[in-house]
């Protein structure tokens, strides 16, 4: 699927929105709602990361190229989860996390896709 542009984008993924819910003790936690579903994107891996405190863990970044139109869904706090290839074959479940968000030019000056760097979600103690 060429997309309006001359790159091609084989995968697609999920965006989740986060906000803010009180549970019944009254304490604040996260609750991520589906913001959009099945965007096209290119996903590549970029680095892998070593941490040893306070628990082991491997943690995975990548970059997903997504088209320009698409970029409202992004923003640095949302996730991404279930990165799918043409054949709806999960890739990689996620979540994770929106890292850094680049705007990119096309051969004509015009805003063609965007980068958006994201890394694999740890949570603690688990």
């Amino acid at each position: 699927m060429a997309f309006q542009t001359y790159m091609r984008y084989h995968q697609n993924a999920d965006v989740y929105s986060r906000s803010v819910v009180v549970n019944n003790a009254g304490q604040k936690i996260a609750s991520w709602a589906l913001s959009k579903a099945n965007v096209p994107c290119a996903f590549q891996p970029v680095s892998s990361e070593r941490r040893v405190s306070p628990y082991v863990d491997n943690v995975e970044e990548y970059e997903i190229l997504v088209p320009h139109s698409y970029a409202n869904y992004f923003d640095y706090g949302y996730r991404v989860q279930d990165v799918k290839d043409r054949y709806n074959t999960t890739l990689r479940p996620g979540p994770f996390e929106v890292v850094e968000i680049s705007r990119r030019t096309g051969f004509n000056g015009k805003l063609s896709h965007i980068l958006v760097r994201i890394r694999q979600v740890v949570e603690v103690g688990s």
